[in-house]
């Protein structure tokens, strides 16, 4: 079934102190002409729709209401200014499912904000009925268009759509708003004939947001291929940032253990396992060593220990005190190591932050170069000065160079001095990668050593503290030391147990890794699905015949297409306007929003079966041209279309032009609002 939105009346009614002033206006189906003459409120009654559907947002950021003095300040009734005290407008609407609302919206009232929109579940205007069920909704407020209490969110629901989410241009996202869609079947007076798509809300500050609209208005694919693509890509990203997580968690892990972390990928991967494992290394005995290894060592130094009795002190003190001064060698070299790592990575540190300068200055300069070359590919004949000579704040004369130049050197021209800097950006921004990577590892190494350091002194204490026990003691470091090896042999083996689990985890993130690349390689070709080209060169045969048929005139008619990219109309791979007549940018609006409205007779899109112009004929169009448009637009009735027209046309010309075409005519005489009753 297709979609449909369908305009059964429209009543603005105005309380002044001289009485109640209005128009009800009926339409049918098909073709509607609303005739009246400039500035008697036609252009009202087509505003006062877009009102009441609040969707004043694709005219204005503005919260005013976008409507005439008429209806909001004071009217006019025989040269009599009459002052507006309320006013209010009402619409009744239908589906494709039959189903009829009635929406109010105050324009002016002393009781109730114009936010507030009043719906009934049933024919009010047409059919009077009464005791039809009532609701009341927010517009034009947060969450109109996204909370149950919203009528954008009821008026959704109505129209059958589901609204994608699109994204802004700060990254957060947000429905694809009615104001976005509406554009392309309601066009307003006074902007919305400068081109397609001219009145636009960008206020909403969404991406792409004309393309969406089209996308969602004829149900391309593209849109769910594009989102599919994003979601992708944010998959990609979150695989990443995971990575990067697990890496810092192992890594923690490690150092906590006084461990370091060897061949841990800095990026996924997408063959699994690579060519070199993660490792652990851990120090024993000041050697770095496999974390397989440690555990082994430990648990050999532990059986060891407990298969000898625990020693008193005086059979052990000559085997302590010679441990002791070992160990206080060995604790000196140690911080030695430590004092020569922590000079080696200040120095690094130094280092990179030079090469980081380094790349901002060549960076500089490329950009610099850059823009001189872009002066002389465009006509530029300035030279460029990088030495006068010159003292450049007192102009004085200044030696280039302290020393004579026997021989002179030719400099590099302009585009060798780009590319020689973009080389050395490339050299640095490696040097700057491997500088990265020597400190991340001299780093690793210090917190090792100083866990080591730590060990060292602890084990010291505790030798001093045994030595001076008394000598028929069971030896306190012969305890502590199996306590330790005990503790320690706990910690690695849990650390490996650890370590696997993450590396396990790694393993499956290189699979995800691995399946998200190849879908996004699937549509990295692929924008448009076969079903959208074949819509889309229906909808460019469709503008192209109407072209035709309009006698448009500024370029052969068959020549013009409907860009992949954009989907609107271009010639020669750019859009539409500037290139053309005004006369014939307004047969191109006719050809193109008309055309979506036929591809949905054939095709299943979102169109509602709806289009409302004011004034159509701009810009002096030829009144053939509108009359053929008019005898096309009158084809809307089978298809159960609307098409309502608004113009100041001459009645007598407006008939002759309407006589073939079959439609519902609509002429008022003098203002549209009058006074109601006696």
């Amino acid at each position: 079934m297709s979609l449909m939105l369908r305009l059964r009346q429209l009543d603005i009614r105005v309380s002044s102190g001289d009485g109640l002033y209005g128009v009800s206006i009926p339409f049918d189906k098909g073709l509607v002409v609303l005739r009246a003459d400039n500035s008697s409120g036609k252009s009202l009654c087509i505003q006062s729709i877009i009102y009441a559907l609040g969707l004043e947002g694709m005219l204005s950021p503005s919260y005013h209401v976008p409507l005439q003095y008429a209806v909001t300040d004071k009217l006019y009734d025989d040269h009599r200014e009459v002052p507006v005290l309320e006013s209010k407008v009402l619409l009744e609407i239908e589906n494709q499912r039959g189903e009829i609302l009635t929406l109010q919206r105050p324009i002016k009232s002393s009781e109730q904000q114009t936010s507030l929109v009043t719906v009934w579940e049933g024919a009010l205007l047409t059919q009077h009925r009464e005791n039809l069920t009532r609701h009341d909704y927010f517009v034009r407020m947060e969450g109109a268009a996204q909370r149950p209490l919203g009528f954008h969110t009821r008026l959704t629901d109505f129209l059958g759509w589901s609204l994608p989410t699109v994204r802004r241009f700060d990254g957060s996202e947000a429905p694809l708003y009615l104001e976005c869609i509406f554009p392309l079947m309601i066009i307003e007076q006074k902007h919305g004939w400068s081109g397609i798509q001219a009145r636009m809300p960008v206020h909403y500050r969404i991406r792409d947001m004309g393309k969406r609209a089209i996308e969602f208005l004829v149900k391309l694919d593209a849109y769910e291929i594009a989102v599919r693509r994003q979601a992708l890509n944010e998959q990609a990203d979150a695989i990443k940032a995971q990575w990067h997580d697990l890496r810092a968690k192992c890594e923690g892990a490690v150092l906590k253990a006084g461990g370091v972390l060897n061949q841990w990928p800095s990026q996924p991967i997408v063959e699994w396992p690579p060519i070199e494992m993660p490792t652990v290394s851990i120090i024993v005995d000041d050697s770095w060593i496999p974390l397989s290894e440690a555990i082994k060592n430990t648990a050999g130094k532990l059986k060891h220990l407990e298969s000898e009795e625990i020693p008193r002190v005086e059979q052990a003190s000559k085997k302590l005190t010679s441990e002791l001064q070992e160990t206080e060698r060995t604790l000196q070299d140690a911080e030695l190591i430590g004092r020569h790592l922590f000079q080696e990575l200040e120095l690094e540190r130094s280092q990179g932050e030079a090469i980081e300068k380094r790349l901002a200055a060549l960076r500089e300069d490329l950009q610099r170069y850059k823009d001189v070359q872009r002066l002389r590919k465009i006509g530029s004949d300035n030279v460029l000065h990088i030495s006068e000579g010159a003292c450049p704040t007192c102009r004085q004369p200044v030696p280039d160079s302290l020393l004579p130049q026997v021989s002179s050197q030719n400099p590099m021209a302009l585009d060798e001095n780009v590319g020689f800097i973009e080389n050395q950006i490339k050299t640095f921004g490696a040097m700057r990668e491997d500088a990265r990577r020597v400190f991340v590892g001299k780093e690793q190494r210090l917190r090792g050593v100083r866990a080591r350091t730590d060990e060292l002194r602890e084990r010291i204490r505790t030798l001093k503290k045994t030595l001076v026990l008394d000598g028929r003691l069971p030896s306190l470091a012969s305890l502590e030391e199996r306590v330790n090896l005990s503790s320690r042999l706990r910690d690695l083996r849990a650390l490996q147990d650890e370590f696997r689990g993450y590396v396990g985890e790694l393993e499956a993130l290189s699979a995800q890794w691995r399946e998200v690349l190849a879908k996004i390689e699937g549509l990295k070709d692929r924008d448009l699905s076969e079903a959208d080209e074949v819509k889309l060169q229906k909808l460019e045969g469709l503008t192209v015949d109407q072209l035709r048929q309009y006698r448009f005139s500024s370029l052969e008619p068959d020549s013009v297409r409907i860009s992949q990219e954009t989907y609107r109309p271009i010639h020669e791979g750019f859009d539409l306007g500037f290139n053309i007549s005004a006369s014939d940018m307004i047969r191109l609006i006719w050809a193109y929003l008309y055309g979506l409205l036929e591809l949905a007779r054939t095709d299943d899109t979102n169109h509602l079966g709806l289009l409302i112009l004011d004034e159509p004929r701009q810009q002096q169009t030829d009144r053939v041209s509108f009359a053929e448009f008019a005898r096309r637009a009158a084809q809307a009735d089978p298809a159960q279309q609307q098409i309502i027209i608004a113009t100041s046309e001459e009645e007598s010309l407006l008939k002759e032009m309407l006589e073939t075409a079959p439609h519902q005519y609509l002429p008022f005489t003098g203002k549209l609002l009058t006074r109601l009753g006696s």
